[in-house]
């Protein structure tokens, strides 16, 4: 389900300025707008990247998914979607045609069955910074987000039944491209690869999303 991530570094040019030419100068970037962040939840703001007139746009939105066309209160804010039903989803079909986005991240949480559930935190080898594919909507003057999920690869199947969708550099700009069809789509939506991702056990303090410092990803 991935209810938690991390973005320890407001450097966005290691997200890969080289695949999103039109990503706006890291001098523009608001600072106030992204801190180091070890225990991101839902409902909060979280930095993201989408297409607006052909470019890339980077703004903030609230993780928690609510649909343009929904009308009074949400009954329901979903923070992620099955990538394998996301392109016929009645809740999620337009944004998935639409309105898709990169959410940068370079670490996650999963919970592991048990009494209490474990947490493990995955990231990459070299902590670089990736990007979950996205979803983005607009309600009532606020923009909402989620992530998609698929299958798990080998690291992550021993923990949890799904995994988020974390795309490659080379895969960012076919997802943000307005012109792809559902099919260039489709694969993307695949595992990342089981050796560029490793894990560890930590502690439960995860758990309580107020608590946010360095030590959250600290061996258990």
């Amino acid at each position: 389900m991935c209810g938690r991530y991390t973005l320890r570094t407001i450097d966005l040019h290691r997200i890969g300025p080289d695949v999103l030419p039109f990503l706006p100068t890291y001098d523009e970037f608001d600072e106030k707008r992204i801190v180091p962040c070890f225990n991101i939840a839902p409902s909060q703001d979280v930095p993201m990247i989408f297409v607006k007139d052909d470019k890339c746009v980077f703004s903030t939105a609230s993780w928690g998914f609510v649909p343009f066309w929904t009308k009074g209160k949400p009954k329901a804010k979903p923070i992620n979607a099955r990538s394998e039903t996301v392109a016929t989803s009645g809740m999620f079909k337009t944004a998935f045609k639409s309105s898709r986005c990169l959410l940068p991240a370079d670490g996650f949480y999963e919970w592991k069955a048990g009494t209490p559930k474990q947490p493990f935190f995955f990231h990459r080898p070299d902590d670089a910074v990736f990007a979950f594919a996205g979803l983005w909507s607009t309600w009532e003057g606020q923009t909402t987000c989620l992530h998609l999920t698929t299958t798990p690869n080998a690291v992550v199947s021993p923990i949890h039944d799904r995994m988020p969708v974390m795309l490659h550099e080379s895969d960012f700009a076919k997802w943000l491209n307005p012109a792809a069809t559902p099919d260039q789509l489709a694969r993307l939506l695949k595992p990342y690869p089981a050796k560029k991702l490793i894990s560890q056990e930590v502690s439960t303090r995860v758990n309580t999303p107020r608590i946010d410092d360095p030590s959250l990803i600290d061996p258990a």
